[in-house]
C-alpha cells in the first residue's frame, strides 16, 4: 500500500511540471482602518477551501500585502492588527488571472470572525458553520500565559479539563460529559494518538502537549467520526501549526516563577526562494524543577513546524514535523482509608498534609491520626518516573488540475515510546496496607512502543457555485509492542499489528444566497489483523489461537444551518453516528499484578454511538456581541469497559480481570456562551454548561452518574485594554461537585474554584519589532482542592518577557 501511495505522490509531483513555465497567480491589496487610513503591520491570512494551503504575511508601510504562487481555487482572506478587531472574512477566487486584488478593512470593535476547518475538513467562516465549533488563537493563548494545550481550552463551554496533580500529572479532557477517549486530537487534521495507550487514544500524551508553534486550536463539539474516524465520538481538538509565508519574522519568550519553573520558546516564520518556500517552526522547553511539594519535577521539550513549497502555480508540497520528549516524577495513586461503606457515595475527605508526610516516611496506617479522612491523596514514590517520546511527520502533495478540482495525497508517520520505572523505594505492602506494592530486588520497567502509518488520497470538487464534494481513501497500519520486566521474573511482551482501510464522502450545499448550509458525510472502515506474537509463548493465553479482525464500521453525519442576515440569527442542527475501534491493548494487553495477568479480550467489538445537537447563534449590537445556546444529546449503545471480578475458571482466556463489551450510557445537557466587545478597551467572554451524564452500568452499586463530570460549570474571562500597549485579564472557572473513583469506590469531590489574574505590556520599537512583558497568577484564590484525589498546586505566579522581531 505504501509503495502505491509513493507512486501517487510521484504522479502528482510530475503531473503539472509544464506549469513551471507559466506565470504564478498572486493575491494582494491594501489593509485600511475604519477611516480608510493605511494600516502597517497588520497580519493577513489566506486559507484555501480544501485546507491544503495556509499562508500569512504582514502588511507594509503603505498597508500593502501580497501572496505569491497561489494555487487556483477558492480562498478565505482576513486581516487583524493590534488595537483593531478582525476585518471579517472575504471569499476570493484565484484562477488564470496573474493578479487578484482584494482590499481589507479593519473594524474597531466587533466579535472576531474566525476561519475553521474542523467542522467539515474544509475551511469555513462562522456564518457557514452548521456545527458547534470554538477557536482559541495564539494571541489569546499568550495573553492567558497558557503553556499547555489542555490549559488553553479551560474557558470553553462543554469542556472539562482534569489535571491530576501538578505539572506532568495525567490530564483528561471530557467533551460534553463523555470520556477522554471520545475526543479525537489532531495536528493539522491528522490524528495524534498512541497505539499503545489502553484506549488507543491521546490520553497518555495529553500532559505532554505544550504550546510550541501553535497558530490556533479548534474545538468541534459533537460527533466527528464520519470525517475523522476513530475516537471522534464526542468531539475533535485540532491543533493548527503556525502559518508560513510572508516577511521573515520571529519571537523569543522566556518565563520563570513558582515551583522553580522555567519556560522558553522560540518561533520563526516567513518565506525564501522568492516566496516559493514558506516556513514556520518553533521550539519550546518547560522545566518545573521543584514541582508539587518540591518533590515532583517535570521536564518537557517540543519541536513543531511546517514548510510549504510551490512546485508550480498548480502544485504545492507541504511538510509538517512534531516531536515531544518528556520526563516526569510521578506519585502513587490515592487509596481508601477508614471505615467506609462498600456501596453508595463517599464524601471525599483527604488525610491531612502532616499525616501524609508521616505515611510517606513509613508510618503504618493504623498508627496515623486519620481523623475523619476517607482517603489518602497521591503520595510520594521517590523512584517512580515516566518518560515519553513522540515523533510525528507528515507530507502532503496537492495539485489543482482545474480551478474547480483539487487532488492531494498525504502520508503521516507517528511513533510513540513510553517507559515507566518503579524501584523498591516508597510505601509498600504492610499488614494494614494490603494494596501497597513496591518491586523488591530491583526496578520494574514497563516499556511501550507504538507505530502508526497513515496514507490517504483525496479529491475536492466544487460543483458549480452551490455544491462541494470531498471524497477519498485512507489506509492505516498500526503496531503495538508492550514489554514488562519485573525483578526476578522472566520478561513478558506482546506484539500486534492491525491494518484498516477507509472510504469517505462528504457533500456540502450552499443555497439561498449562502443563507442555507447543508452537509452530509459517510465513512466506511474495514479492518484486518496480523497474527499476534507473545513472549513467553508457553504462558500466553492467546498463543496458538486465530482471531478475527474487528467488524466493518460505518458512520454518517448530517448538519444544517440557516442564517437570517437581517437579524443576525443562525439556527443550526447536527446529527450523526460515532465509533471507536477497540485498541490493541484492550484486545491483547496485559500487565503485572502479583504475577503476569492478561487483560485483553481479542473478540471485542467497536464502540458505537448516536449523537445530535441543535442550537441558535445570535449576533447583535452591530456584531459587538454574539450569544449562543446549544442542546446536545449523545448515547453510547455499545461500549468497552474494564471489570475487576471475572471468574478465571470460566473466562475463555483465564482472566480474573480485564476488558469486555457492555452498554455505554448517555450524556445530555445545554451549553450557553456570550462574547461581548462593548468598546475597544474591553472584551468579555462567559460560558455555562449543564451536563447530565449517566452510565448504563453502575460503576459502583447504585451509582450511575458518570465519573469526573460536574453537573454545572461556569467560566468567565474579561480582557481590558489599557491604552494601546497594556492589557489586563481576569478569568475564573467554577464547577459543582462531582464523583470520581478511588479503589472501586465512588467519592464526591468539591468542585473547582479556579481564578486567574494577569497583565501584559507591549513596548513597540521601530518597524514590527516589540518587547512584551507579562505576569500571571494561577489559582489566584489559593484554593486547596483535589482533582479526583490528586493534590493540586496552590497559588502560583510566573512572569516573563517576549521579544518580537
Amino acid at each position: 500500500m505504501l509503495s502505491r501511495l509513493f507512486r501517487v505522490l510521484c504522479f502528482l509531483l510530475c503531473a503539472n511540471s509544464l506549469a513551471l513555465c507559466q506565470a504564478a497567480t498572486s493575491v494582494g491589496g491594501v489593509v485600511k482602518d475604519p477611516k480608510n487610513a493605511f494600516v502597517a503591520g497588520a497580519t493577513v491570512t489566506l486559507v484555501s477551501r480544501d485546507n491544503t494551503v495556509t499562508a500569512r504575511t504582514i502588511s507594509g508601510g503603505a498597508g500593502l500585502y501580497r501572496f505569491d504562487h497561489v494555487l487556483p481555487g477558492e480562498y478565505l482572506l482576513s486581516a487583524t492588527a493590534p488595537g483593531f478587531e478582525t476585518s471579517g472574512v472575504q471569499i476570493v477566487e484565484a484562477g488564470e488571472s496573474p493578479q487578484l486584488d482584494a482590499d481589507l478593512h479593519l473594524r474597531l470593535a466587533a466579535v472576531s470572525t474566525t476561519i475553521t476547518v474542523s467542522a467539515s475538513g474544509t475551511a469555513q467562516t462562522n456564518d457557514e458553520l452548521a456545527k458547534d465549533v470554538s477557536v482559541v488563537d495564539a494571541q489569546t493563548i499568550d495573553a492567558l500565559d497558557k503553556s499547555s494545550i489542555a490549559e488553553a481550552l479551560s474557558y470553553l463551554p462543554g469542556m472539562r479539563i482534569d489535571q491530576q496533580g501538578g505539572p506532568g500529572g495525567m490530564v483528561s479532557i471530557k467533551t460534553r460529559g463523555l470520556r477522554t477517549q471520545d475526543t479525537a486530537v489532531l495536528i493539522d487534521g491528522f490524528r495524534l494518538r498512541d497505539a499503545t495507550a489502553p484506549q488507543g487514544d491521546t490520553t497518555s500524551l495529553l500532559q505532554d502537549l505544550i504550546v510550541t508553534d501553535t497558530d490556533h486550536i479548534e474545538v468541534l463539539r459533537g460527533t466527528g467520526s464520519s470525517i475523522y474516524g476513530t475516537n471522534a465520538t464526542g468531539g475533535v481538538i485540532n491543533i493548527i501549526t503556525g502559518a508560513s509565508g510572508g516577511r521573515n519574522r520571529g519571537s523569543v519568550l522566556l518565563e520563570g516563577g513558582s515551583m522553580n519553573t522555567f519556560r522558553g520558546r522560540a518561533e520563526v516564520a516567513g518565506s525564501l526562494l522568492k516566496n516559493k518556500l514558506g516556513y514556520s517552526a518553533g521550539i519550546a522547553h518547560l522545566n518545573v524543577v521543584s514541582g508539587l511539594d518540591g518533590a515532583l519535577p517535570d521536564r518537557n521539550s517540543s519541536v513543531q513546524g511546517k514548510f510549504d513549497y510551490a512546485l508550480s502555480n498548480k502544485t504545492h508540497v507541504t511538510g509538517r514535523l512534531f516531536i515531544v520528549d518528556s520526563f516526569s516524577r510521578v506519585g502513587d495513586s490515592p487509596v481508601v482509608v477508614g471505615n467506609i461503606p462498600s456501596t453508595g457515595v463517599v464524601n471525599a475527605v483527604a488525610l491531612s498534609s502532616s499525616q501524609l508526610r508521616l505515611f510517606e516516611k513509613g508510618t503504618s496506617i493504623s498508627h496515623l491520626n486519620l481523623g475523619n479522612a476517607t482517603y489518602i491523596s497521591d503520595y510520594d514514590d521517590p523512584d517512580y518516573n515516566r518518560a515519553t517520546r513522540t515523533y510525528s511527520g507528515a507530507l502532503i502533495v496537492s495539485a489543482h488540475p482545474t480551478d474547480a478540482i483539487g487532488v492531494s495525497a498525504s502520508y503521516q508517520g507517528l511513533a510513540t515510546h513510553r517507559e515507566s520505572r518503579n524501584g523498591p523505594l516508597g510505601v509498600g505492602y504492610s499488614s494494614d496496607f494490603p494494596n501497597g506494592y513496591q518491586p523488591y530486588g530491583g526496578t520494574e520497567i514497563y516499556g511501550y512502543d507504538g507505530m502508526i502509518h497513515t496514507a490517504s488520497a483525496r479529491m475536492d470538487w466544487r460543483v458549480g457555485k452551490y455544491q462541494s464534494i470531498n471524497a477519498g481513501y485512507e489506509f492505516e497500519k498500526e503496531n503495538y509492542y508492550g514489554a514488562d520486566h519485573e525483578p526476578g521474573a522472566s520478561a513478558t511482551s506482546e506484539n500486534v499489528t492491525q491494518r484498516n482501510n477507509a472510504l469517505f464522502l462528504q457533500d456540502q450545499l450552499h443555497l439561498l444566497g449562502d443563507r442555507l448550509q447543508l452537509a452530509g458525510s459517510y465513512r466506511a472502515q474495514f479492518f484486518s489483523l496480523d497474527s499476534p506474537s507473545f513472549v513467553p509463548v508457553s504462558g500466553a493465553p492467546y498463543s496458538g489461537l486465530k482471531f478475527d479482525a474487528p467488524p466493518t464500521s460505518s458512520t454518517w453525519d448530517g448538519s444544517a444551518a440557516y442564517l437570517f442576515r437581517e437579524s443576525g440569527t443562525k439556527l443550526r442542527a447536527h446529527v450523526g453516528s460515532g465509533y471507536r475501534a477497540p485498541s490493541l491493548y484492550e484486545r491483547f494487553g496485559g500487565g503485572y499484578y502479583y504475577g503476569y495477568s492478561a487483560y485483553g479480550d481479542p473478540e471485542l467489538k467497536p464502540e458505537r454511538s448516536k449523537a445530535g445537537d441543535a442550537g441558535i447563534d445570535q449576533s447583535f449590537w452591530n456584531r459587538r456581541a454574539l450569544a449562543s445556546a446549544t442542546y446536545f444529546y449523545t448515547r453510547i449503545n455499545e461500549a468497552i469497559d474494564f471489570k475487576y471480578s471475572f471468574d478465571s475458571t470460566t473466562d475463555p482466556y483465564g482472566r480474573s480481570m480485564g476488558y469486555y463489551n457492555t452498554n455505554g450510557g448517555m450524556a445530555r445537557g445545554v451549553e450557553a456562551s456570550l462574547s461581548l466587545t462593548p468598546a475597544r478597551v474591553i472584551n468579555l467572554q462567559a460560558a455555562y454548561t449543564f451536563t447530565n451524564a449517566r452510565d448504563a452500568r453502575p460503576w459502583v452499586t447504585g451509582v450511575y452518574q458518570t465519573a469526573i463530570t460536574p453537573d454545572h460549570q461556569f467560566s468567565f474571562l474579561v480582557t481590558g485594554h489599557l491604552g494601546s500597549r497594556a492589557t489586563a485579564i481576569f478569568g475564573t472557572v467554577l464547577a459543582s461537585s462531582y464523583l470520581a473513583p478511588i479503589s472501586s469506590h465512588a467519592f464526591r469531590f468539591d468542585g473547582v474554584r479556579h481564578g486567574q489574574v494577569g497583565a501584559n505590556y507591549r513596548l513597540p520599537f521601530n518597524g514590527t519589532r516589540a518587547m512584551r512583558f507579562f505576569v500571571n497568577a494561577e489559582n489566584a484564590f489559593n484554593q486547596s482542592y483535589y482533582e479526583s484525589g490528586y493534590r493540586t498546586p496552590g497559588a502560583t505566579v510566573k512572569s516573563g518577557i517576549q521579544l518580537e522581531f
